[in-house]
């Protein structure tokens, strides 16, 4: 699984006048596998600034609609976050430590850690204005062992200048678009090109996508990049 390929960071910023280095979080995609890694997993997360950085953690499950959007639920009382907020000094890093305390899921289950700036007064003194705030996130997977993804193409529909293809999860286990690829007669889709076309990369368990292949005819064959 190309684990490089499938970075998936989110940063929400809130306008500012005041600009601080951004922080770092890795990996930015974690696999917990149950019961393997029942003891949990570790994130580490960097301060390259020169001043304390304040942070609070928080985690969310993801749910990847046929469009791409996303939906996210809280999911802090499904695991165990030590610490849930800490102040990393300049130049340190914090580590996270993730476990997991939900009931053993059937298939696996996804999810975003945030990592939050925590906002600080910056309205007094020599900087004023709002703080820039940023919000880091990286991919938590849960999954048991002996899960596997089963993704198939549902449909392929001329549209436009292209192909409409939907493609369906049938398996228990999460797939990115990076691990798949689409050949329509002598054109191949490899995964990085089908992951930009999707934008949304994530295939959950029982998740479908559609989104249109442009410059290409007829029904493409499928196939799971080892």
């Amino acid at each position: 699984m190309k684990v490089w390929a499938k970075s998936l960071l989110f940063a929400a910023l809130v306008a500012a006048p005041v600009v601080a280095p951004a922080f770092d979080v890795v990996p930015t995609v974690t696999i917990m596998e149950l019961p393997r890694d029942v003891r949990g997993a570790t994130i580490v997360v960097s301060n390259p600034r020169t001043v304390p950085l304040p942070i609070s953690v928080e985690i969310v499950e993801r749910e990847i609609n046929e469009d791409g959007t996303e939906r996210q639920t809280p999911a802090d009382e499904l695991f165990r976050i030590f610490p849930a907020q800490a102040i990393i000094e300049p130049g340190k890093r914090q580590t996270i430590r993730v476990i997991w305390q939900g009931p053993m899921p059937a298939k696996s289950r996804s999810f975003t850690l945030y990592a939050g700036e925590v906002p600080v007064d910056v309205t007094s003194g020599a900087a004023s204005g709002v703080q820039r705030i940023l919000r880091i996130g990286a991919s938590v997977h849960v999954a048991p062992a002996g899960t596997s993804p089963a993704p198939r193409v549902e449909r392929a529909l001329p549209e436009g200048k292209g192909v409409r293809i939907t493609l369906v999860n049938d398996g228990t286990r999460f797939i990115y678009m990076n691990d798949l690829n689409l050949t329509f007669g002598a054109k191949s889709i490899t995964g990085q090109e089908l992951a930009r076309i999707a934008e949304r990369t994530l295939l959950p368990p029982g998740a479908r996508r559609s989104f249109i292949i442009p410059d290409v005819v007829g029904e493409p064959t499928l196939r799971v990049v080892e």
